[in-house]
């Protein structure tokens, strides 16, 4: 690589949530990096044109994905680094509850909405708090992750306190 030549950016964990996604859910309706909540509106509170709604909706939330069964909808938060794990806890509390106030899919949403974290290591302590909340906690590596996994800090590939779980 050159100097001052910048390294092509590479969406791990899209592409991760992508293939746990059409692994686990195949067939059944899916959306990708997921906006959710009501349409950012103008600074006195009226509707933007359509140019600029788009333009906005970069301020929206956005889950990683949403699954959408006839029997539950599920809204998934994936996180390879360890200590990403439990920002996922509170995301995915937001998201849960954002789903059905969000127009786009009303008409997709079933009853039931649960929240499932998709990790690669496992820890005890998230997985705790997650059950406790509702959530699903999920561990699944793809066979890529070896060479993900050499390339961050070994900080990062491990879980953060596990002895800490009994605590809870």
């Amino acid at each position: 690589m050159e100097r001052g030549e910048r390294r092509k950016r590479h969406e791990w964990e899209a592409q991760y949530v992508s293939e746990y996604v059409a692994r686990r859910y195949p067939g059944v309706p899916v959306r990708i990096h997921a906006h959710l909540g009501t349409q950012p509106r103008g600074a006195n509170g009226q509707y933007l044109e359509p140019a600029e709604e788009r333009m906005l909706r970069v301020y929206m939330r956005w889950a990683d994905a949403i699954v959408f069964s006839p029997s539950e909808t599920v809204v998934i938060e994936g996180k390879l680094r360890t200590a990403e794990y439990a920002k996922a806890l509170g995301e995915l509390e937001i998201y849960v509850a954002l789903v059905p106030h969000t127009a786009e899919y009303a008409h997709l949403v079933a009853d039931r909405v649960v929240g499932e974290i998709l990790v690669p290591i496992p820890d005890p302590t998230v997985e705790m708090l997650a059950r406790r909340k509702g959530f699903r906690m999920v561990v699944w590596a793809p066979s890529w992750f070896s060479a993900y996994f050499g390339s961050i800090e070994y900080r990062s590939s491990r879980a953060v306190r596990p002895e800490e779980a009994p605590l809870l």
